[in-house]
């Protein structure tokens, strides 16, 4: 579990990703009826797999500093 100063860092960290997850679902509720699902929600899944490394990462250097 992360810690309040641990959260406030990861989402610093990842604000640079927020447009783009907006994007992405704004993409996938529009695009709905219209395109395969798996065509549909690949823009979300790149979104979570780009913010579950940067957790892994961000989890392991804190693992690191104490």
């Amino acid at each position: 579990m992360m810690n309040s100063q641990q959260q406030k860092e990861f989402l610093q960290a990842t604000a640079w990703l927020r447009p783009l997850t907006r994007w992405a679902a704004a993409f996938s509720i529009r695009s709905e009826g219209i395109l395969p699902a798996w065509f549909r929600n690949l823009p979300l899944k790149v979104v979570k797999h780009i913010l579950a490394k940067d957790l892994a990462r961000m989890t392991s250097t804190c693992k690191s500093h104490k």
